[in-house]
């Protein structure tokens, strides 16, 4: 990428970008169904962390475990978010969800990398009405799924105890014993032979998250402010400061020490100190980070960027790993992908996971990303109720220059 002003800069040309921001009203459990709740004109939005809402709650339509696994430590990927994106001129995606899971696994080195996967239906299906309003689900000869009791995945043994609660994994099980409160409740199990879980458990599961569940939050969607509004004094000062800064080698303080105008923040407004400070770098020079944190200024709690199908969307944190190749096409009719969304390094402030811990020690952290760039299908090609894996790139956590 070129260090020109002129490639930093953007106008009213630009695509359309919708954005996520996570709900800042008290969360209501019983008011998160997705698309448990049959009538689908409540679907709008998304949700962030949890157990992921399955479009197709059947047994042929889910993603394997194998697909769920992280490639390089085979453990079970954690469901990072869900949005929910239906096609207005595709009859076979008139309903449409895209899910991301992410690894969290302390050490690896795939950790923050993740899957992306496609669920569609058409209008008529055997799960939904065909018009929004219905007060319960379709009756269907779809063989339910049974799932992972802490996550929501494809469960693959249940609990040797009461032989009720089923999991995906020796991992989930262990969590949900002590987070997910089956210590206490799997007697009750074993005595009524149906699930028991604990309100008490249950609702600090989901508020504080655990080892592998990420606390669940209620994702909006709004338009992103007009670009012309970034065309401002500070963005002007910034990249001024920035240029000088390059050719003196950076300016001296009265103390005789060298200043940077990325760590020296006195000028900045408040919301953009906060946005430093949230992403927890000081010494940033890099053209594309600046570009970054001009555009994400304009609403700074932004998580999340949408613009279906245009790749120069794509809004890179920096300039080191960002997607300069091909895209490989969709696997199923060999229709080329584009961007679609991004999930922002903002998002894991939201997650209740270590950002403190040192960039360059990954046993210490729990789970990190620069940018998460989803690619799909652009054809939005007909899945039969299956579940599409799409393409996710994985742009590391920007650490400053040195």
């Amino acid at each position: 990428m070129s260090d020109s002003e002129d490639e930093l800069d953007y106008d009213d040309c630009s695509p359309d970008v919708e954005l996520g921001f996570i709900c800042e009203e008290p969360l209501d459990f019983s008011a998160l169904p997705l698309h448990s709740d049959p009538d689908w004109s409540k679907w709008d939005g998304g949700r962030v962390g949890g157990r992921p809402s399955w479009l197709c709650p059947s047994a042929r339509t889910l993603p394997s475990t194998e697909q769920l696994q992280c490639s390089q430590c085979s453990t079970p990927l954690s469901f990072l978010l869900q949005i929910y994106c239906p096609l207005d001129d595709e009859s076979d995606a008139f309903h449409r969800t895209l899910y991301v899971f992410v690894c969290r696994s302390s050490g690896c080195s795939r950790q923050g990398d993740g899957r992306a996967f496609r669920s569609q239906l058409p209008q008529d299906n055997a799960f939904y009405a065909a018009e929004s309003g219905a007060i319960r689900l379709k009756e269907t000869d779809e063989k339910k799924v049974d799932l992972c009791v802490l996550c929501g995945q494809r469960a693959v043994f249940t609990c040797s105890a009461c032989h009720v609660a089923q999991y995906c994994s020796k991992e989930h099980q262990k969590d949900h014993w002590s987070a997910g409160g089956h210590k206490q409740t799997c007697g009750q199990c074993l005595e009524t032979q149906t699930l028991v879980e604990s309100d008490e458990a249950l609702e600090k599961l989901m508020t504080k998250g655990s080892k592998w569940l990420f606390p669940v939050q209620e994702l909006e969607i709004d338009h992103e402010p007009d670009s012309s509004e970034a065309a401002n004094d500070y963005e002007a000062k910034l990249m001024a400061e920035f240029e000088k800064d390059k050719k003196i080698g950076g300016q001296k303080t009265r103390e005789g020490e060298e200043s940077d105008p990325f760590t020296d923040d006195s000028a900045l407004d408040v919301s953009q100190r906060e946005l430093n400070e949230a992403l927890g770098h000081t010494k940033d020079q890099d053209p594309q980070y600046v570009r970054f944190l001009t555009r994400v200024a304009l609403a700074k709690d932004q998580v999340l960027r949408y613009s279906r199908w245009e790749d120069e969307a794509v809004l890179w944190v920096h300039s080191e790993g960002t997607h300069t190749g091909a895209v490989p096409p969709c696997e199923r009719c060999g229709v080329e992908r584009k961007f679609e969304f991004q999930v922002l390094p903002q998002l894991l402030n939201y997650l209740s996971v270590d950002q403190q811990s040192s960039l360059g020690d990954i046993s210490s952290r729990s789970c990190e990303w620069g940018t998460l760039a989803v690619y799909t299908c652009a054809k939005s090609c007909p899945l039969e109720t299956e579940c599409a894996q799409e393409y996710l790139h994985y742009q590391p956590a920007y650490a400053g220059t040195t």
